[in-house]
């Protein structure tokens, strides 16, 4: 009985070691069971090219940028870098995503509608495979 606890600790253990994303904070804004674990806050500014600080920023705009850049390689199996830079890449994955997925105004910007149609798919685990 107590190597049957001892290994359940273990395995539990190892389980949350395996997943780094689970230490990120959880602000409880998303659904779990979503194909990735996009924690980084729940903040949504819009968010354009130029915008964030790099990989070992925190502020607001920073984690805003990874949270989209995640929730994008999420929905449309994107390999985006999640390093809390907006850049071009990012920028044409906003763009596919507002064209092929969301079927709206697709300028590259994630304002208030874009992070809507994202949160929806990806709090869904819903694919856009275009």
């Amino acid at each position: 009985m107590r190597v049957a606890a001892v290994s359940a600790v273990a395995a539990i253990s190892v389980g949350l070691l395996a997943t780094p994303a689970l230490a990120q904070s959880d602000t409880g804004a998303h659904p779990a069971g979503t194909p990735y674990n996009c924690y980084y806050t729940a903040a949504e500014p819009q968010l354009s090219i130029g915008d964030g600080h790099g990989p070992n920023a925190s502020d607001t705009t920073t984690l805003a940028v990874k949270e989209a850049q995640c929730e994008l390689n999420s929905v449309m199996n994107r390999h985006v870098t999640v390093d809390g830079w907006f850049g071009s890449g990012t920028r044409r994955a906003v763009v596919d995503f507002q064209h092929y997925c969301a079927g709206i105004t697709d300028d590259g910007i994630i304002g208030p509608n874009t992070w809507s149609k994202l949160d929806y798919w990806w709090g869904n685990g819903k694919d856009c495979r275009y």
